[in-house]
């Protein structure tokens, strides 16, 4: 009988060793995280390979430690790749030491491939430790560790030491700091077919392509009822509108569910909502991110209802993309709201169908995943609200502009000349009423230069009221002026002529060249600063021309703002392939208040090249690891394209400010 009990005591106890030693084999554990090994079990990555050391040397307290110099700004670093549970919270440690690390994300442990990384460390420092808490999302098998110098668009430089890289589970009350990656794709019974051989640019054309052919003849069929007179007694469309606004939001959730979306994009977004929500404002800065405060508000509004809601990863980068899904769909009915103004009700209809149909602005709000369109309403909006007499809420929408991207800062000069333009001569567009803004507070009986200057103080003073509010949470111990070097450093992060913008400076063959080679006597800095200057000048002339000219041309400040935008992406360096986005909205509402043909036509061909240059830039950044990085030939046709319309769109500009002789597009 003793002997049976002490069998089944044995039995047990073996089942349960055996389930304490499967539990510890699946825990994740780095390999040679002292380094005494040397470099084995790790890889080194950096993004200037020629102008870094990695390696590992010996010190006389802690043996061999990994070691990072970069006398250049740079990303370099150790990776490992660490086999991981899904859904599960991890705490990545190490040690670290450094000398003389400026800028950027400084030294700091991570992952890599998800722009994920600890508070930087940065100066000359002792030996302190760093760590990381994030989570493994459903199908996550592995996880790449890092340690380093630099982050992804954060450059840094200087030296520094790592040592004692851990990993363990995080406890259930860790505050999760990051998601760690994306879903594992599923197997393929062809494993050949996901490592591409050469740059997808059959596919990139013929998707384009099939696209356009739908936007064209959705553009064909306005053209055709715009030739109908317009009838203001016409009544319904409701259920043309309903239908039209529930399709695009189909294809865009659909493009959103097949297109994780631009990887590197949206896993800083999920990311930063997530440290905006469990962080808190106040120490968000205190790891990298090159974006202002205001769409973090956002994102971390996307992760709490993700969090609520339960949703994984997948659900997540939808999350992050519907803000920009809503404002696609609002500038469409706005179009819609304006154009019925103007043409017969049916062409109205049909127009808005072209804008939810844009192939570029789904492919960019719901494939990559960005949040230009965002940007787009900021400045369109605050255009209408000036023509409606509200300049002070003209201006606080700009100032949301300035607050969630930095690009809204181009159109700064020429809003400053509509605003000067107003104070000067009033608003043609609406009458004067003493029931309205400044007027109706101050009890104001008749329109005056005075009372338009203060409307214009208040909207300034609105504006910078709004970026004041919107940062003040994330500023933590950042300086007094931390938002105005986060701009500039923003500003400045890709010191390249243009970084995949397909524009005169690609076509000379500039694609990712570094601003200060020389060029005709200049660097492509320089040039880029001149040309900028110049487009700004241009464009305020041809706007002040317009305005003082002739007595009504609504057209003229969207018109001059897109033409604004086109000229800094066309010969500007710094530029990005998206920069240009925000002109299309624009160059729709100049047309609305133009009935310009010219004006639809320039809209449509640059939504066609945006989209060649969006898909292409998107791939690139798929393709890059597999050492496919573009095709010239792509780069130099759309480039040539790009610049050649841009010749065609300054005729038209400067024919319809100075002459305000449209060709008309519709019978209005």
């Amino acid at each position: 009988m003793r002997l049976k009990k002490s069998i089944v005591i044995i039995f047990i106890t073996l089942i349960f060793a055996l389930s304490a030693c499967k539990k510890a084999g699946s825990d994740a554990v780095v390999a040679n995280g002292g380094f005494d090994d040397g470099a084995s079990s790790w890889t080194t990555e950096a993004y200037y390979p020629d102008d870094c050391v990695l390696d590992v040397v010996s010190d006389p307290e802690h043996g061999n430690i990994a070691h990072i110099r970069t006398d250049d700004l740079n990303d370099a670093r150790f990776i490992q790749q660490i086999p991981v549970e899904e859904n599960t919270a991890y705490r990545i440690t190490c040690i670290v030491r450094t000398s003389g690390v400026e800028d950027g994300a400084g030294a700091n442990i991570g992952v890599y491939g998800v722009a994920a990384c600890s508070r930087a460390v940065t100066g000359d420092s002792g030996w302190q430790t760093l760590e990381f808490v994030g989570k493994t999302v459903s199908g996550q098998k592995t996880l790449a560790v890092s340690v380093g110098i630099g982050g992804h668009g954060s450059l840094s430089k200087g030296e520094a030491w790592f040592d004692d890289v851990k990993i363990e589970k995080a406890h259930d009350d860790a505050k999760i700091e990051a998601v760690f990656g994306t879903a594992a794709p599923a197997k393929s019974s062809d494993d050949t077919k996901k490592v591409p051989t050469e740059f997808p640019t059959n596919d990139i054309l013929i998707w384009c392509g099939a696209a356009t052919l739908l936007f064209l003849l959705l553009w064909l069929i306005h053209v055709l009822l715009a030739q109908k007179p317009m009838n203001v007694t016409a009544k319904g469309g409701g259920v043309w509108i309903a239908v039209i606004l529930i399709i695009a939001l189909a294809v865009r959730v659909a493009l959103s569910l097949i297109f994780y979306g631009h990887k590197t994009d949206i896993n800083c977004f999920t990311h930063w909502g997530y440290r905006v929500i469990r962080s808190g404002p106040a120490h968000f800065y205190e790891q990298w991110c090159d974006y202002p405060p205001g769409y973090m508000l956002i994102l971390g509004a996307m992760s709490w209802i993700n969090d609520l809601v339960g949703g994984n990863a997948d659900i997540h980068a939808l999350m992050v993309k519907i803000p920009c899904i809503i404002a696609d769909l609002g500038c469409a009915y706005l179009v819609y709201r304006y154009a019925v103004k103007t043409m017969n009700r049916k062409a109205a209809v049909a127009l808005m169908a072209v804008v939810a149909f844009t192939p570029v602005m789904a492919y960019v709000s719901s494939a990559w995943g960005q949040i230009d369109q965002a940007l787009a309403v900021t400045l369109i909006v605050p255009i209408l609200l000036l023509y409606k007499r509200r300049p002070i809420w003209a201006g606080l929408v700009y100032g949301l502009g300035i607050i969630m991207k930095p690009q809204a800062l181009m159109c700064g000069p020429l809003f400053a000349a509509a605003y000067l333009l107003y104070v000067i001569k009033g608003n043609p567009y609406e009458q004067f009423s003493m029931k309205k803004g400044m007027a109706r507070l101050f009890r104001v009986k008749k329109d005056s230069v005075k009372l338009r200057f203060f409307e214009t103080v208040a909207a300034v003073i609105a504006a910078f009221a709004v970026i004041i509010l919107v940062s003040a949470p994330f500023r933590g111990d950042q300086g007094t002026f931390w938002l105005v070097e986060k701009y500039y450093g923003t500003a400045t992060s890709y010191e390249y002529a243009t970084v995949n913008a397909y524009n005169f400076w690609a076509l000379i063959g500039a694609n990712w060249k570094k601003v200060d080679v020389p060029f005709m006597g200049l660097t492509y800095g320089k040039w880029g600063t001149l040309f900028m200057a110049a487009s700004v000048i241009v464009s305020i002339g041809l706007y002040v021309l317009a305005v003082v000219r002739h007595k009504r041309c609504k057209g003229a400040l969207p018109l001059t703002m897109a033409y604004l935008l086109t000229a800094i992406f066309t010969f500007g360096h710094y530029m990005h392939e998206r920069y240009i986005f925000p002109a299309l909205m624009l160059l729709m509402f100049a047309y609305v208040f133009y009935n310009d043909w010219r004006v639809l036509v320039t809209y449509v061909a640059y939504a066609t090249t945006m989209l060649v240059n969006c898909a292409a830039a998107f791939y690139y950044s798929k393709l890059f690891e597999y050492g496919l990085y573009w095709d010239e030939r792509i780069i130099y046709w759309c480039s040539l394209a790009n610049v050649a319309l841009f010749i065609w769109f300054t005729y038209v500009t400067i024919d319809l400010t100075l002459r305000n002789k449209p060709l008309r597009g519709y019978n209005g």
